[in-house]
């Protein structure tokens, strides 16, 4: 038997882009998020750091105590308060503070123990957790392009048990100083990442855009499910506005005010996200990822995917991007 052996179109695989009919699912799996960093994070007295924009990786805030102010560049300033979750995909520069009137300090970096700002001694009257994930290199432009700016989840949102529940269990054990707390907070927060993502808000504005918008758009999600299932289907937008049960025309409004983007323009930024991950991690050769994404021969999937990466698929498999 040879060492890889050709997976049939129907066979259900992470990069096959089906998800189970779970375009979200699909995303996810293909970000394989992992916790790097995460930190308990305090405040006493009058304080307000500055933190400059010096990376991409998602960062997070669990509000376990108090309340503090955040101002994310290009967003704006909210409060957060305890049991609040806030996810950035792609972080910007912010101040997070206890007045956003107070002149903020640039925030420094600190590897072991708890970071406190403002007072040092006495008790905290804000504590939280923060940190970042990792997403798979190859992918990461997926969060840009997919998920909206900030996610806001605040403690007492309608159908917010689930994120909840999970957040309660991070507040105890980051409180804690118990055997194993490290590994099980990475877990937790790995867990609230996902139901962060797929949680949202009855208040959530119309004017929202991602792939999270679209979903929650009945005739864009069918639409949507029905390119995740059959990536590999030649689609036309009258294909896939008759999937939503909508004009062409109609149908490419509604599709790129919601989603962000045209929808041929999302199904080949899937394509190219699906062809990456096979690349990379399956190490398909070119005509297996070609058949795969839906392009006649490789030659074809090559010079579509050296426009869209700016680079040629063998060279990207070789440079781990």
């Amino acid at each position: 038997m040879s060492k890889r052996s050709k997976r049939s179109k129907s066979s259900p695989a992470p990069a096959d882009g089906s998800g189970g009919s779970d375009p979200l699912a699909a995303v996810i799996a293909l970000l394989r998020p992992q916790t790097v960093v995460s930190k308990v994070i305090s405040g006493a007295g009058r304080w307000s750091v500055r933190y400059d924009d010096g990376h991409l990786d998602p960062g997070f805030c669990l509000m376990l105590e108090g309340e503090c102010f955040l101002d994310i560049d290009g967003v704006g300033p909210t409060r957060l308060e305890a049991g609040d979750f806030v996810l950035v995909p792609a972080v910007p520069g912010f101040t997070m503070a206890s007045d956003l009137a107070i002149e903020p300090r640039k925030a420094q970096p600190i590897y072991t123990g708890e970071l406190r700002h403002g007072r040092r001694s006495g008790p905290a009257s804000m504590r939280q957790l923060g940190g970042y994930f990792r997403f798979d290199r190859a992918n990461a432009r997926l969060v840009v392009n997919f998920l909206p700016t900030v996610i806001h989840i605040r403690r007492d949102d309608p159908g917010a048990d689930r994120v909840r529940r999970v957040t309660e269990l991070i507040r105890e054990e980051a409180l804690e100083n118990r055997p194993g707390r490290e590994l099980i907070l990475e877990r937790l927060v790995e867990v609230l990442l996902v139901e962060a993502l797929r949680f949202r808000p009855a208040s959530a504005s119309s004017q929202e855009q991602g792939l999270l918008a679209g979903l929650s758009d009945p005739a864009l999600a069918r639409a949507l499910r029905r390119m995740h299932d059959e990536v590999a289907r030649r689609w036309t937008i009258a294909d896939l506005a008759r999937a939503a049960g909508m004009s062409r025309a109609s149908f490419a409004e509604r599709f790129s005010r919601r989603v962000g983007m045209p929808p041929m323009t999302y199904l080949q930024e899937w394509r190219m996200a699906i062809a990456k991950d096979a690349l990379q991690r399956q190490q398909l050769p070119l005509s297996e990822v070609a058949e795969l994404i839906g392009y006649r021969s490789a030659s074809a999937f090559s010079t579509a995917f050296s426009r869209h990466t700016g680079c040629s698929p063998s060279e990207f498999s070789r440079s781990g991007a």
